[in-house]
């Protein structure tokens, strides 16, 4: 195995523990396996308590997990009452790591809640529920037993990262989500949408190497598009 080491990020989830159910840093074995595939370590990001300031020192390549939503005060705005999961802990410490990235380049993959929350970091702002945004000719919302199906096709554009290194333009993905990027922040393209219009990938184009997909790859890690992303992340 290599010295590269892969930072992600983590949430934190109720978990049945000897002493009762109790809060625990909880993290898909999947990015880990995913990792070392590809001759990487892994090594995590729970959410702090205090405001970090991570330095990323000895990290090649960072992670932005899935999980629960993120607090639109982020992007200026109230909260919907359809609002699940919200932790500040969580944003504060993703958004820290994400502000470091960018500072030193470190390659970045932004996944489903990571990838809205790179927009936000980016400027940019969320749709708080897809239906009540009026996207309603897709359910993108199909987590449990559909997170290891194909739920919808995306089109991807020719002229993109993404592109690039899944050498397709269409692809059958995953869906486990129920918010969307609105508007789109700064030094962003996207790379591509479902067909309802949703973004489903963005990418930067400043001199920071980072790209964020709406799916999550490491639910359908036998795919060849989920191992190309996590090769160009590592390789």
């Amino acid at each position: 195995m290599t010295n590269l080491t892969i930072g992600i990020s983590t949430g934190i989830k109720d978990t049945k523990m000897s002493p009762g159910i109790i809060p625990c840093a909880v993290l898909s074995a999947e990015f880990i396996k995913l990792c070392n595939k590809f001759e990487a370590h892994a090594v995590i990001f729970p959410p702090q308590y205090n405001k970090p300031n991570f330095s990323l020192d000895g990290i090649d390549g960072l992670i932005v997990t899935g999980g629960g939503d993120i607090d639109p005060s982020h992007y200026n705005e109230n909260p919907s009452d359809k609002l699940e999961r919200v932790s500040m802990d969580r944003d504060l410490t993703e958004l820290n790591l994400l502000e470091k990235a960018e500072e030193k380049n470190i390659k970045t993959l932004a996944i489903c809640r990571g990838h809205q929350l790179l927009n936000i970091h980016m400027g940019g702002s969320l749709h708080q529920d897809i239906p009540d945004a009026g996207f309603k000719d897709i359910e993108h919302a199909k987590p449990y037993e559909n997170a290891t199906k194909h739920i919808h096709e995306i089109e991807i554009d020719k002229n993109t990262k993404l592109n690039q290194i899944l050498k397709v333009e269409t692809l059958k993905v995953n869906s486990i989500h129920h918010q969307a990027i609105n508007k789109l922040g700064d030094n962003l393209e996207v790379s591509a949408r479902s067909s309802d219009g949703i973004i489903e990938g963005i990418e930067t184009t400043n001199n920071w190497d980072a790209i964020g997909v709406q799916w999550h790859p490491e639910y359908i890690s036998e795919d060849k598009a989920s191992n190309d992303l996590f090769d160009w992340l590592i390789n």
